[in-house]
């Protein structure tokens, strides 16, 4: 399994991969048409393809052979805290392994990978996440690495409000 920066041409395929593992955790809580508005908005390929390509963010995915199996995002601190500096602080917008290939350590990959692009980037500066709060699984794995809650705040999918805890970790 490698670990490859995500490429333009890589988008659809991306694109597919977010769509499904998004699905797979936390389709069950969806009406139909808010986790299809959900989908169709989040992982467009045009809004893929400017992701991507924004050099203020960092995009990593895992494949096995052909197969894209997980990946992970950062970004520029976006969360809604009052103690976040957006200008000098990133976070971890999305980290995402295909069900078939969790608890084989790839999400520790991807955590060790998005942290030091963080810690690159902005040096010994607080790094912030957004989980959902029903996710104990991505809890205890960020929870391992150091973050922290310090806050809520409400994340739409369609017309669903969820409640997603705001976790940070200082370097």
């Amino acid at each position: 399994m490698q670990i490859q920066p995500i490429r333009p041409s890589d988008v659809p395929v991306l694109s597919q991969l977010a769509a499904q593992t998004f699905t797979e955790t936390f389709g069950h809580l969806y009406p139909p048409e808010d986790l299809g508005a959900f989908i169709t908005q989040s992982y467009d390929l045009d809004r893929l393809i400017a992701q991507v390509t924004d050099k203020a963010q960092f995009w990593r995915m895992i494949w096995r052979d052909d197969d894209a199996i997980a990946y992970v995002q950062c970004r520029p601190m976006a969360l809604p805290h009052a103690d976040a500096r957006p200008e000098h602080e990133g976070e971890i917008h999305r980290l995402y392994i295909h069900s078939a290939h969790q608890g084989k350590g790839l999400g520790k990959r991807l955590m060790n990978e998005a942290l030091n692009w963080l810690e690159g980037t902005y040096g010994p500066a607080p790094q912030w996440l957004g989980v959902w709060s029903g996710n104990m699984k991505a809890q205890t794995l960020y929870a391992a690495y150091g973050f922290v809650r310090v806050g809520a705040y409400k994340f739409p999918v369609g017309r669903t409000l969820d409640e997603e805890f705001i976790l940070r970790r200082q370097p």
